[in-house]
């Protein structure tokens, strides 16, 4: 197959002439090894669990601080016995994490056409705003996982792993969105992921070369199509090219992956978290392997038993989780089931950190992971946003837990015991911030991710753009 800068000159335009209308495939190949470049090879792991946090049990509050101003607590000198429940499970690894309190999903709150699941996980990981015109709901921009994708994957791997631990009751939430604002699909078999990893080269298909010469012939196609073409369409052309381009490089390369970290294919699992640990190693896998830089991990409901509240209802959602704020025993029994997520957390930092790399230290070592939810709390409320960063050390200042008061002019709904009217007048900081802080740990040079800025009820203009303060070095 003709190399890309050659098709450029079929096409009549330099390396560089190329703008926004060739579509993001041309921009994924200037940058496809932007992280080379750098000097070290970052990777993201974007992990979603269902209902949000209880808050008054997640957060920490040593004596002394005041909540009217910002503060953050040295999670390195910081007591065991001081932490919270739903934190504890990660003492061990106090050093690589940055948990924060003062966010919102404020958005979210100014975007409800419709169910606050659908619009809380659209806003949660995209940034943007829900389009409800399908069936589906759609997104009206690109995930962060997709967008930090874009700017490290490989042209000739996969530019990301979409998984989800599912059990009894709801499926892990969305969290991949593309360019069109259609959901990726998360794949919930730990043996279905490991085939798309090791599949192509543990057992080459005999059609490779087939798949090979269909696209060799789809480029003389193209590349005749060329000089018939004004300008518009032969961008369009480029872009479809870009398609082509990656396809063939990624059929050849996953054939040929040869990786002493590659492991068997894994056994069929049974429990939550056979299925949990079993996507854990398949991560490790696919990053020692450098099979992909970007994966996605949902992680649907478990069984009630599973973290003690059999005895309250077989159904988390609406069994216990609506309830919180009602009923102490089931606002104790969603603190247990973020403690149990937060346990299994920690046991994915310690595979990445037990890991070596090969470019030196550990997976972990060169890890970001971002944990985050659908919903502030498990009573559909957007206003006590709870996201855990992990890793990033080479741009993030970890082992603090930081906190913000809220200041934003964004009235959040909440239960009327917090609020007269069931509403606050003040937001925390809008998550914006949080995922322009992902962005830009992982290379990206944005100061927006989603919407650019948005009106209060009461008027007030928010401006979204730019990381959230604190968190860097």
């Amino acid at each position: 197959m003709m190399n890309r800068r050659d098709f450029l000159r079929i096409l009549g335009f330099s390396g560089g002439a190329l703008g926004l209308g060739a579509g993001l495939g041309t921009a994924r190949l200037v940058a496809a090894h932007a992280s080379d470049r750098a000097g070290a090879v970052r990777r993201l792991i974007v992990l979603s669990h269902c209902h949000g946090w209880t808050y008054d049990s997640w957060k920490l509050r040593p004596q002394g601080l005041d909540v009217t101003q910002p503060w953050q607590v040295d999670l390195t000198t910081l007591p065991k016995n001081q932490w919270s429940k739903p934190l504890a499970p990660l003492f061990d690894h106090r050093q690589r994490i940055l948990p924060i309190d003062g966010l919102s999903l404020a958005t979210a709150e100014l975007d409800m056409d419709g169910n606050r699941h659908d619009t809380g996980w659209v806003h949660a990981w995209t940034g943007g705003n829900v389009d409800f015109s399908a069936a589906e709901a759609q997104a009206t921009s690109l995930s962060i996982d997709q967008l930090v994708a874009h700017h490290i994957g490989r042209i000739d791997r996969l530019p990301s792993l979409e998984m989800s631990v599912n059990d009894s009751g709801e499926p892990g939430r969305p969290v991949s969105y593309d360019q069109k604002g259609a959901r990726l699909p998360l794949e919930d078999d730990p043996v279905k992921v490991w085939q798309r990893i090791f599949g192509p080269s543990a057992a080459p298909s005999p059609l490779i070369q087939g798949h090979r010469d269909a696209l060799n012939f789809a480029w003389h196609e193209l590349s005749a199509l060329a000089p018939k073409l004004d300008t518009a369409q032969r961008h369009r052309l480029e872009s479809h090219y870009d398609l082509v381009h990656r396809l063939s490089n990624r059929i050849s390369s996953m054939a040929a992956l040869k990786c002493d970290a590659a492991t068997a294919a894994p056994a069929e699992t049974s429990t939550y978290d056979e299925r949990f640990d079993a996507m854990t190693d398949l991560i490790g896998a696919a990053f020692s392997c450098d099979v992909t830089r970007v994966a996605t991990l949902s992680l649907g409901e478990m069984k009630t038993s599973e973290f003690g509240a059999a005895a309250l209802s077989d159904n988390v959602h609406k069994g216990i989780a609506h309830s919180i704020y009602d009923s102490a025993p089931k606002h104790a029994a969603m603190t247990d089931y973020i403690h149990r997520h937060a346990g299994q957390v920690a046991r994915l930092v310690q595979v990445l950190s037990d890991l070596p790399d090969p470019q030196g230290g550990s997976i972990m070592d060169h890890t970001l992971i971002s944990w985050g939810s659908e919903l502030a709390d498990p009573w559909h409320g957007y206003w006590h946003y709870c996201p855990v960063l992990i890793g990033g050390g080479w741009h993030l200042n970890t082992g603090r837990y930081v906190y913000r008061p809220h200041e934003t002019p964004i009235e959040m709904m909440v239960p009327a015991k917090f609020a007269a009217g069931g509403f606050t007048k003040l937001s925390g900081l809008p998550h914006q911030r949080f995922l322009v802080s992902v962005a830009q740990t992982m290379g990206l040079t944005t100061d927006v991710v989603g919407l650019n800025a948005v009106q209060g009820q009461r008027g007030d203009r928010v401006v979204l753009r730019g990381p959230m303060p604190g968190l860097e070095k």
